[in-house]
């Protein structure tokens, strides 16, 4: 029987890490809200770091349940193409482009006032950071490009 060292034990719970948020980021891409769900610990938050200027809290993982199905529904080709990742044993760092078409109105708990089908194919970029512990991912936090999703969709202020 081979000794486990920590080492090996570190390794394992990075490659852990980095197959949770591989197989969340592939549950999104194939809009798979309900895999979503089970990847996410109880207590999980969604931060959406431009919240910050709206004054918003992070999403409960209530609120996230709402978030992507609605997501989902207003950009049915929607893709998320990760080009980078830095993981730690606890936290893994993507970099990622979404490109989509605004297919269906995008409401609440997203946009408000809801906004309407545009038709309009939008492309940004983000960086999401999964905090990890017990196997479950504890939260998320997305820096992303909101003036382009803006523009993208035709929004004024």
């Amino acid at each position: 029987m081979v000794k486990r060292t920590k080492h090996n034990k570190q390794e394992d719970d990075l490659q852990n890490s980095i197959d949770l948020v591989g197989q969340y980021v592939a549950a999104m891409n194939i809009r798979e809200s309900a895999v979503m769900d089970a990847l996410r610990s109880p207590d999980f938050e969604l931060d959406f770091v431009y919240g910050d200027a709206f004054q918003t809290r992070p999403l409960s993982g209530e609120g996230t349940i709402l978030f992507w199905p609605t997501w989902f529904k207003a950009f049915p080709d929607g893709e998320f193409e990760p080009t980078r990742t830095i993981a730690g044993e606890q936290v893994i760092v993507v970099q990622w482009t979404f490109s989509g078409t605004h297919k269906q109105t995008l409401g609440e708990p997203i946009m408000t006032p809801d906004l309407s089908a545009t038709d309009r194919i939008v492309c940004f970029r983000g960086v999401s950071l999964y905090d990890i512990k017990g196997g479950l991912i504890t939260r998320e936090t997305t820096y992303l490009d909101l003036a382009t999703i803006m523009v993208e969709l035709g929004v004024t202020l």
